[in-house]
């Protein structure tokens, strides 16, 4: 490939070090491709102990993942924080789902819908969905808030998030039905 963008040409090490160099606009010739996959993953450490959020979300995700090595969900949820504390959505969502399941630690549903708030407020549509499930099935249900995620989320095309908001707003009288969607039209509003 042209315009800097390195071709892969070592599987999995050099596939990490080109989204590297993707995301973040590093310039490097071919021969400093990563020669294996641990080199690319020490590449990252090295940005992500550096503070770059970019790098802490993708490394998080490859311990996750075991991404041609181990899985290490408890660092990968380190990891996942420190991105998600600099506003990352994705790693919020992630760092969401691993402490609803538990992974990587215990379960913490209360900052699992932290995680999922601040992410569904940046536009994260996968969180919106999931915060939606989680304000319908866990405590303090607020059926209020979980139709405007769910509404929010249907809106963009997401056919679970739809659903869900179906077979709430079923639940719903007349009246709740109409405060949700005052607090959405309100919601929209301000965003």
């Amino acid at each position: 490939m042209s315009n800097g963008i390195i071709m892969i040409t070592r599987y999995g090490a050099a596939l990490w070090f080109c989204v590297a160099v993707t995301v973040f606009g590093a310039s490097a010739p071919a021969g400093n491709v990563p020669d294996s996959y641990g080199e690319a993953m020490a590449w990252y450490g090295d940005e992500a102990r550096a503070g770059n959020f970019e790098a802490q979300y993708l490394l998080a995700f490859a311990l996750e993942t075991g991404a041609q090595n181990a899985v290490d969900r408890e660092q990968a949820r380190i990891w996942y924080a420190a991105a998600a504390e600099q506003n990352h959505p994705r790693a919020q969502l992630r760092l969401a789902i691993m402490l609803v399941e538990g992974r990587g630690g215990a379960v913490d549903q209360p900052g699992a819908r932290h995680w999922l708030e601040q992410a569904a407020e940046q536009g994260e549509i996968d969180a919106m969905s999931l915060l939606g499930f989680l304000l319908v099935t866990t405590e303090p249900i607020d059926t209020v808030a979980a139709y405007r995620w769910f509404s929010l989320a249907a809106r963009t095309g997401d056919g679970a998030a739809a659903a869900n908001l179906a077979a709430l707003a079923a639940t719903m009288t007349a009246d709740e039905r109409a405060t949700a969607e005052d607090d959405l039209e309100a919601w929209v509003a301000t965003h």
